[in-house]
C-alpha cells in the first residue's frame, strides 16, 4: 500500500516497469493477433507496417475472428500507463514552482494520460467516435503539456535543458503526424498512406516513451537530490 502513495516510486520506478510491461504486452499480443487489416482482411496475423496499434485492442479482428488474448494485454497495458502518466504528472509538481504554467502542464499531461485510459476503454470495433476521440486525446494532451514542460524545464536554471529536448522533438513529431492524418490522403482508400500512418505512430509511441521515461529520470532525481540537500 505504501508504494501506491509513494510519489517517489511513481516518478523513477513506475515508469519504466509501465513501459516495459507494454512493450512486452503488446509484442505477445501482436503474436496472437489473428489477422486483417482496416484495408484487407484477408491478411494473415499482425503488419508491423499495416496494423495500427489499437488493431489489438479490437475485441474482433479486421479478419472476423475473436482476439481475446490480443485484446486483454493491449487494453491491460495501456490503462497501467495511463494511470502511470497520471500519478507522474501530478507527484513531479514540486518540480516546479506553482505557477499557471504548471498547473496547464499538469493539467494536459493528465488528459493524455486519462485519454491511454479511454481509448482502453473503447475498443474501435464497438465505440469508434469514442476511441478516436481518446487517441486524438493521447497525442494532442501530451504534445501540449510537452510544450509546457519544455518551458517550465528552460526556465528552472537547476534543471539541464536536455530533458526538455525529448519533449520538444516529441511535440514536432505529433504535429507531423496531426498533419498527416487531418490531410493526407485516406489510409483505407491508399495502401501507401495506411503505411504511413501506421509506422509513424509508432514511431511516435516510441518516442514518447523514451521521452516521458528520460523526463520521470531527470526530473525525479532533480526533485529528490534538492530534497537532500534540503
Amino acid at each position: 500500500m505504501t508504494k501506491f502513495i509513494d510519489k517517489k516510486f511513481w516518478i523513477l520506478k513506475m515508469p519504466k516497469y509501465a513501459i516495459l510491461i507494454f512493450i512486452l504486452f503488446n509484442f505477445i499480443a501482436m503474436m496472437f493477433y489473428p489477422g486483417g487489416t482496416i484495408n484487407d482482411h484477408n491478411t494473415i496475423g499482425y503488419s508491423f507496417t499495416q496494423n495500427f496499434f489499437s488493431d489489438l485492442g479490437n475485441s474482433i479482428s479486421h479478419s472476423g475472428k475473436s482476439n481475446t488474448i490480443s485484446f486483454i494485454l493491449f487494453n491491460f497495458s495501456l490503462s497501467l500507463c495511463g494511470i502511470t502518466f497520471i500519478l507522474l504528472f501530478f507527484s513531479i509538481r514540486p518540480a516546479f514552482n506553482s505557477t499557471i504554467l504548471t498547473f496547464l502542464a499538469t493539467l494536459f499531461g493528465v488528459l493524455g494520460g486519462a485519454s491511454c485510459i479511454g481509448v482502453a476503454f473503447t475498443p474501435a470495433d464497438l465505440l469508434l467516435a469514442p476511441h478516436i476521440f481518446f487517441a486524438n486525446g493521447i497525442f494532442r494532451g501530451l504534445c501540449i503539456a510537452s510544450v509546457f514542460y519544455s518551458i517550465l524545464i528552460f526556465k528552472n536554471k537547476s534543471i539541464n535543458n536536455k530533458y526538455a529536448y525529448g519533449f520538444i522533438i516529441f511535440g514536432i513529431m505529433v504535429l507531423i503526424y496531426i498533419l498527416i492524418s487531418e490531410l493526407g490522403p485516406n489510409p483505407r482508400l491508399h495502401p501507401g498512406a495506411l503505411r504511413l500512418q501506421v509506422v509513424s505512430q509508432k514511431m511516435i509511441a516510441l518516442w514518447l516513451f523514451l521521452s516521458i521515461y528520460f523526463y520521470s529520470i531527470g526530473l525525479g532525481k532533480h526533485l529528490y537530490e534538492n530534497q537532500n540537500h534540503d
